[in-house]
């Protein structure tokens, strides 16, 4: 896929590249990622910056301890090595992979700099992309220190649910338990505890080993969530 192909396709990323000249443009490159693909690894020198126009990636943090804690941005133009270059800081703070296949827009970090420095569109959606990534991360973050388990996870499996929903059929969770473990920033023991629960309450359904939400399920676990806080 060209460059002019993927503006055409999402609108919103031409709009943001309204005023780069076509010789900075010209050496962007659309990349796509199988899923399971490591797009970064921690601490690796920052070479390009990503923008994800479709597909979901997982990002990783790992910490000194062992302690691993792991999200999923599932919007459309996330970045990959802006907050770290606009901060000075030349390395990649997390680790980052596809979940799915993902389409992104590479750019040199050179580019996207002076991109940075010398448009005004693209600065201003720079900016309004990485406000909400902090106050999303932040909310999740909050919610999962100071929530219970079993309310995070329920939280958890409601979305993972909605997004996997095809046509009022049953949802069949993908995640893996390790990664919802990450991305909760809790024990696996933990969170096989609360699926259990759910389980027992018929909120939801286990085949062949993966997680199943009927539809009517997904109704009255929506229903109780909040009984869980």
């Amino acid at each position: 896929m060209q460059l002019s192909q993927l503006i055409k396709k999402y609108e919103k990323l031409g709009s943001m590249l309204t005023e780069i000249p076509s010789e900075i443009r010209d050496r962007f490159i659309v990349r796509k990622f199988p899923r399971d693909t490591v797009i970064c690894k921690k601490d690796e020198v920052i070479r390009h910056v990503y923008i994800i126009c479709a597909g979901t990636m997982r990002i990783v943090n790992e910490f000194d301890n062992g302690n691993i804690y792991a999200f999923t941005d599932t919007e459309p133009y996330t970045w990959i090595g802006d907050t770290e270059l606009l901060a000075g800081v030349h390395r990649y703070d997390c680790t980052v992979e596809s979940v799915t296949d993902c389409t992104t827009l590479q750019m040199s970090r050179e580019d996207f700099l002076t991109c940075f420095e010398s448009s005004h569109v693209f600065a201003k959606e720079l900016a309004r992309t990485i406000a909400n990534k902090v106050h999303h991360r932040s909310s999740k973050i909050g919610e999962n220190i100071f929530y219970p388990v079993l309310y995070n996870m329920a939280s958890l499996l409601i979305q993972l649910a909605q997004e996997n929903a095809v046509d009022n059929k049953a949802a069949i969770i993908l995640l893996k338990r390790q990664h919802m473990a990450e991305r909760l920033g809790i024990s696996i023991r933990s969170v096989n505890r609360a699926i259990k629960r759910l389980r027992e309450n018929h909120y939801l359904s286990i085949a062949k080993g993966k997680i199943v939400i009927e539809p009517e399920q997904l109704l009255r676990l929506m229903q109780a969530v909040d009984q869980f806080k």
